[in-house]
């Protein structure tokens, strides 16, 4: 069951806030991967796009 937050109007509400943001876990680290080559990052952009095209000539009825 989540808790209530902290209400603007109450006289303590900042450090309600404040302990509410202390109890959130941490974000997690982002995984770092090697830089993509500019070929890499073409040939990717390219797929994506390709898979775009696709689904919306799907969704739309039309042959491909």
């Amino acid at each position: 069951m989540r808790k209530k937050l902290p209400d603007a109007w109450e006289d303590d509400w900042e450090t309600a806030a404040d302990k509410v943001d202390d109890e959130r876990p941490p974000p997690a680290p982002a995984q770092q991967t090697a830089p993509l080559s500019k070929a890499e990052r073409l040939a990717k952009h390219q797929e994506t796009n390709r898979k775009i095209w696709e689904s919306a000539y799907v969704s739309s009825g039309a042959p491909l």
